[in-house]
């Protein structure tokens, strides 16, 4: 099947859930790609009219990864976002959706269309975690603003642990215990956020504390750890001290580790389901 991966392509997304799928699938990824023969188009995160008319000769698969408003968006309840996803399928009107989280293809399909749920994989080629003897460095991958609340209370527990705390590593691997903590407490953030960080974590065998968003608790291994405020950060890390806990953490995680070919794979089951029905 001749599938075309196309979107702004300026966000990390592009090259998470296009480029690199597309490479692993053998397909094309072009951004803002002119009308050319496919036999499905997968669109990526916000989609411009002029590419929504461009590509209406052929099924349209709009992958909703991150899609909303932001920051503004982040603040909104259920109700505004279903209003919002719901005025985003009349505009484009996909033959389906492609969610970031089981419960994204949930609201999806409340509102009358096809989706399905394609897990984020990890960063392809990411290093394996060594598990130190002791937490030394503890890590957070992503835009410092969405720390701004919680920075002072993860300062303060990784000091006194005698740790460091680092803002996007060079790789994961270097920390002993990735963070993923958001000020965002809206309905999408919660809801419809990839699980992007954890399956970093999988892939690496690193240590995880997160907050319970269902991009986490949908893929868990069951050896996360939970924290929703300073309090529970520092019960969480005293928990991790143990090496020995650590070593089974990171064996389990890569067990379960969920690569770019496996998304490909689910994927392309997905698409061949869906031309196949038109």
């Amino acid at each position: 099947m001749n599938v075309l991966f196309t979107g702004r392509g300026t966000s990390g997304s592009w090259q998470i859930r296009g480029e690199q799928i597309a490479a692993a699938m053998g397909a094309k990824a072009q951004p803002m790609a002119p009308r050319q023969a496919a036999h499905a188009v997968v669109g990526i995160k916000r989609l411009p009219d002029r590419l929504v008319t461009a590509h209406a000769y052929a099924p349209m698969l709009w992958d909703v990864v991150d899609a909303w408003p932001q920051p503004e968006g982040n603040a909104w309840g259920r109700s505004r976002c279903l209003e919002w996803l719901s005025g985003e399928l009349a505009r484009i009107k996909p033959a389906a959706v492609i969610a970031a989280t089981d419960q994204m293809r949930k609201d999806v399909e409340s509102l009358g269309v096809q989706a399905f749920w394609l897990r984020h994989h990890h960063r392809p080629k990411i290093k394996p975690n060594p598990i130190r003897a002791h937490i030394e460095t503890v890590g957070y991958e992503g835009s410092a603003q969405y720390l701004s609340a919680a920075l002072p209370g993860i300062l303060r527990q990784t000091m006194a642990i005698g740790a460091k705390f680092v803002i996007n590593p060079a790789h994961l691997a270097d920390v002993d215990v990735v963070l993923a903590f958001r000020n965002s407490k809206g309905y999408a953030p919660r809801s419809w956020k990839s699980g992007v960080k954890l399956a970093n974590a999988h892939g690496s065998g690193t240590p995880f504390i997160g907050c319970e968003e269902a991009g986490y608790l949908e893929i868990a291994t069951g050896v996360e750890y939970w924290a929703e405020d300073e309090e529970g950060l520092g019960v969480a890390l005293a928990w991790l001290a143990d090496q020995s806990v650590r070593e089974q953490i990171s064996d389990r995680f890569r067990r379960a580790a969920y690569s770019v070919d496996d998304a490909a794979r689910d994927l392309a089951a997905f698409l061949d389901s869906v031309v196949g029905k038109l």
